[in-house]
């Protein structure tokens, strides 16, 4: 009997001692007793901003890009949705656009020295600013000088205002020449490529979605 006593007195000791050791670290308490969730990486940080400096001088070095995507538009009650395909390479650009439903089709192409509309009933228009252009002939607002640097998620030249970063180094939003951009969606990669961008300034909005990224040979 007392050598069954002796046993079971230290099958007991043995267990409590692994009760107290575990197994691994004990979580750290949240709010009501829960375990806390890992905390994330802040967004805003002196780290976030250096990633999003390396991201930039990526893509200011590529010589040409391509996207395809969707569109849609809006200027006070006047508003519609386009198939777009844009096309990049230095200040040059041809972007075609589309209505899903009849079919009409436009093509704007130029260069910081001037643009070309096609696709109108009355014909060829020319013009020394391509947004002013476009404006003009389908009262589509669109700002095309800024646009090659913003789908991409960078800034054009000149001041800009409330930039906010999150912690993997990719652009959340910020103003610049009136418009309020906001990054929605993004594509994977290396560096990752807006999937969603929405751009509203003085009653006017513009929503891309992209559903494709390439790189343009020159």
């Amino acid at each position: 009997m007392i050598g069954r006593a002796l046993v079971l007195l230290l099958v007991l000791l043995a267990t409590g001692c692994a009760t107290q050791r575990g197994v691994g670290p004990s979580p750290v308490a949240g709010e009501g007793g829960a375990p806390a969730l890992a905390v994330a990486p802040p967004t805003d940080s002196p780290e976030a901003f250096a990633a999003l400096a390396a991201r930039d001088a990526q893509l200011r070095d590529a010589a040409g890009w391509a996207l395809t995507g969707r569109l849609a538009v809006a200027r006070g009650n006047d508003g519609g949705t386009l198939n777009v395909q844009w096309m990049q390479t230095g200040a040059s650009f041809d972007i075609r656009l589309s209505a899903p439903v009849t079919g009409r089709q436009w093509r704007l192409s130029g260069s910081a020295d001037g643009a070309t509309l096609e696709g109108l009933g009355e014909g060829i228009r020319q013009g020394p600013d391509a947004e002013s252009l476009l404006l003009e002939a389908t009262g589509w607002r669109l700002p095309i000088r800024q646009m090659p640097d913003w789908v991409r998620g960078l800034r054009g030249p000149g001041p800009v205002a409330g930039l906010s970063v999150d912690a993997e180094g990719r652009p959340v939003g910020f103003r610049q020449d009136t418009w309020t951009l906001s990054y929605r969606d993004w594509w994977p990669g290396d560096p990752p490529l807006p999937r969603r961008v929405f751009a509203e300034a003085d009653g006017a909005s513009v929503r891309l979605v992209v559903s494709e990224w390439k790189a343009r040979p020159e």
